[in-house]
């Protein structure tokens, strides 16, 4: 017997949804497709891995006959997910014949050899940072929206960590907006680094709302390995630099405006109905006597809408809504601080309620006539 061990169904299943996030859908080679799964004192420990990015996850487990196997992903999470019982019992024979057995169900399935399977690198961590998972949760969200998705500018598919003594700043752009959110963190060290989009947007998953909870991050030259306890993740660090966003950030700009969030989001959608991908166009945005006008034109017809708000110069302003819109609704409060220089000027959103939080978008040139 290469492997024998039993596991609770809930435990099992919880853990190989997580170490399946990474496990690419478009992965070429049959390890790939793979989870590893390794039983030995007493816990069965599942990993996936697409060598961008790796996923660990542990469980208790009684265990019979220490040993690895790998099984297709897709299919031992389905047969888990749906399995009758509570206890899942897995036997793997010397010629890699797996058995799974949960209740009145049995399954005889081909696993793989697990000394095939792709190694997760080691992490060398020259530093940690540990914060509560909540908090990481909510920079991750209020963040990663504006993570770049063109590799023509690779290093801005990530999102920047920026590390200081006393805080800890996450910043992403795609070269239309950008998003900041900082928490205040003791003995964050000094450093900077970048992690892929497509790594952080899986943590994000798996990362808890409870204040209680911690994840700790070990950064090495190459690698990072995030801790949640009983589920680890590993990605590498990207390579390039990264735009120097605390001297691209304007400072307060000679207009502004404060507006009511909620509002503000329902007029856009309902002006931006009549813009489709074919159908194109900017909402212009006038400001004028305590009152915001939003308008758009194309050839689907005419919109406008009318907002109270408090501003006490006039001005007119051209967005793409969606851009818009993505800050918004990643906004905490009622209401929020518009500034900017001009109306070809880069424009600051900046939340009342959040001090912690910036957001930035680009206008975009207005014709002269709507």
């Amino acid at each position: 017997m290469l492997m024998h061990c039993v596991c609770r169904q809930d435990l099992l299943n919880t853990a190989l949804g997580n170490a399946a996030r990474a496990v690419s859908a478009r992965a070429v080679g049959e390890m790939l497709k793979g989870l590893l799964l390794e039983c030995k004192d007493n816990t069965l420990t599942v990993t996936g891995n697409d060598l961008e990015m790796g996923i660990v996850a542990v469980v208790p487990a009684e265990v019979k006959t220490p040993g690895a196997a790998v099984l297709d992903a897709r299919m031992i999470c389905e047969m888990v997910r749906r399995a009758p019982g509570e206890e899942i019992e897995i036997s793997v024979s010397e010629r890699h014949m797996t058995n799974i057995k949960c209740g009145a169900s049995v399954f005889d399935v081909t696993a793989l050899p697990a000394e095939n399977y792709p190694v997760l690198p080691e992490v060398s961590s020259l530093r940690s940072l540990t914060l509560p998972q909540a908090a990481l949760k909510r920079l991750l969200g209020t963040t990663l929206f504006s993570v770049s998705d063109a590799e023509t500018k690779h290093i801005h598919t990530g999102v920047l960590f920026d590390a200081e003594p006393d805080k800890l700043t996450l910043v992403a752009l795609d070269g239309h907006r950008l998003a900041l959110s900082r928490v205040a963190q003791e003995g964050a060290g000094e450093e900077s680094y970048v992690l892929p989009a497509v790594s952080l947007r899986e943590l994000e998953r798996m990362l808890l709302s409870d204040e209680e909870a911690q994840v700790t991050l070990h950064i090495g030259s190459r690698h990072v390995l995030i801790d949640l306890t009983g589920l680890t993740l590993i990605t590498r660090v990207m390579e390039g630099e990264f735009f120097k966003y605390k001297t691209g950030i304007p400072k307060a700009g000679g207009f502004s405006a404060v507006l009511e969030i909620k509002p503000l989001i329902q007029a856009l959608e309902r002006v931006g109905l009549l813009i489709t991908e074919k159908l194109k166009s900017p909402v212009r945005l006038t400001f004028s006597d305590g009152k915001l006008t939003i308008g758009c034109q194309t050839a689907l017809g005419r919109a406008q809408d009318d907002l109270a708000c408090e501003c006490g110069d006039e001005m007119e302003i051209g967005f793409n809504h969606r851009y818009l819109l993505d800050a918004l609704r990643h906004m905490e409060g009622e209401r929020f601080r518009f500034e900017t220089s001009g109306p070809i000027s880069p424009c600051l959103l900046l939340p009342e309620s959040d001090e912690d939080t910036l957001f930035m978008v680009l206008p975009v040139r207005l014709s002269v006539n709507p």
